[in-house]
């Protein structure tokens, strides 16, 4: 093929995690996402670990999702072991999951997001002439961080959930001060979702795609859904969700039926939007427009609602009365489990093997990973456009590429994982 131009990026900026991107715009447009971040074989450390063990370790995987990588290896080990939690513990690992979506979110909305729409090479740039806009998304942040602390033991890599409950449970005091801070940050959510909905999407990467979630507005689930209609079992994930290597990455793959799909958080609204509540429904239908299915930007519009919804849902939980209660005792020491949440960037996939209380198998697959086959296509979409549309500044493209991939929130420490199928 003779190539016309070639944009190549060694490091996409303000995304977690090293990965580049090359498009080569000739005859026909072609892109890759080079993850060059090397693979961290985590399945494998947590071989012949305790089962409490591995899941500390896996939530080393990232400090973004330390929650997500904590918890989900903890439910899939505790359906292996046939454990049932008490409704209080249920009740505070939501909470505790919701915060962690809410600090993520904030993260990438206001230091990686909003520079591109408003036009600055990085948040410290824009934090001048926007402080009280900064200022917004760290209050987020901070309460996303704090609630973790207050109920997982600190804020990044909480080692408070273990198999079976928690090692320690909070006051009355402090859930008290937890709703006191979703009250409190309720107006700041809001204001976010406003400000999203003062741009308009590039047209370039609007195209029909399939978006994969949970069945249903939790962290957690038993079935996953499609937009073609499909529904299946979390024990049948391997079924539909097939993964794959190339060459130029480090990172596993994921297609749904041999295509590539979505997940995350524009991916949950449009398969269960009916779920909405409070003021999350009512800016939903404020702004139905800015919920396009079509398109990766709506990405970020989505997360915005989430922010809302969250913090409502952290407010409602944190009215539990807590009360002193033992862990599960566990008795079995062999099993096999399977477990789906919904991360900040999508679905989340552990299955494990316990035998004689350590780790015998671990895959995990996550959000990241599923995307990137998506992303790869958008970045084609948006170089051809703008290409076609007579747009030749290698730099504009480049930089337009660049705002597809942050679209998606990519988490590239997540994604590299490799190991043998069983």
């Amino acid at each position: 093929m003779k190539i016309y131009r070639e944009i190549k990026i060694d490091h996409l900026a303000r995304i977690e995690g090293k990965a580049g991107i090359v498009v080569e715009i000739g005859e026909e447009v072609k892109a890759r996402v080079n993850v060059t971040e090397g693979p961290r074989f985590f399945e494998l450390i947590t071989r012949g670990k305790n089962y409490n063990d591995a899941a500390s370790i896996c939530s080393r995987i990232c400090s973004f999702c330390s929650i997500p990588h904590k918890l989900t290896p903890i439910e899939a080990i505790e359906k292996a072991l046939d454990i049932e939690v008490t409704e209080q513990t249920k009740i505070l690992r939501k909470i505790l999951y919701f915060a962690n979506i809410i600090e993520s979110h904030s993260l990438h909305l206001f230091l990686f997001a909003m520079p591109d729409y408003l036009g600055y090479p990085d948040a410290f740039s824009m934090a001048k002439k926007y402080p009280k806009l900064m200022k917004t998304g760290l209050e987020l942040k901070n309460f996303g961080a704090e609630v973790q602390k207050i109920i997982g033991s600190r804020e990044i890599h909480p080692e408070n959930a273990i198999v079976g409950g928690f090692g320690k449970l909070p006051s009355q005091k402090d859930m008290e001060k937890i709703r006191k801070m979703a009250k409190e940050n309720l107006e700041r959510a809001i204001a976010t979702v406003d400000f999203f909905a003062e741009y308009e999407y590039p047209s370039y990467t609007k195209m029909e795609r399939k978006h994969l979630s949970i069945d249903g507005y939790e962290a957690y689930g038993n079935k996953i859904k499609a937009t073609d209609g499909n529904e299946f079992s979390i024990e049948a994930y391997k079924e539909n969700i097939e993964e794959e290597v190339v060459s130029y990455s480090f990172a596993k793959r994921g297609k749904y039926k041999g295509e590539p799909f979505m997940t995350g958080a524009i991916s949950r609204i449009v398969n269960n939007m009916e779920f909405l509540e409070g003021e999350a429904k009512e800016l939903v239908k404020k702004y139905e427009d800015f919920i396009d299915s079509k398109n990766c930007f709506a990405n970020n519009f989505a997360q915005a609602i989430e922010l809302v919804y969250f913090t409502q849902k952290i407010g409602e939980l944190s009215n539990i009365k807590i009360k002193e209660e033992r862990n599960v005792d566990i008795e079995k020491k062999n099993g096999r489990g399977i477990a789906v949440t919904e991360a900040p960037r999508g679905l989340l996939i552990y299955e494990v093997e316990v035998e004689n209380e350590k780790i015998k198998y671990m895959n995990v697959i996550t959000p990241t990973a599923m995307l990137l086959p998506m992303m790869e296509i958008d970045a084609i979409n948006m170089a051809k456009g703008l290409w076609e549309d007579g747009y030749k500044d290698i730099d504009l493209i480049g930089k337009k590429i660049e705002m597809v991939v942050r679209a998606y929130d990519p988490c590239i420490s997540c994604s590299v994982h490799v190991i043998n199928k069983k």
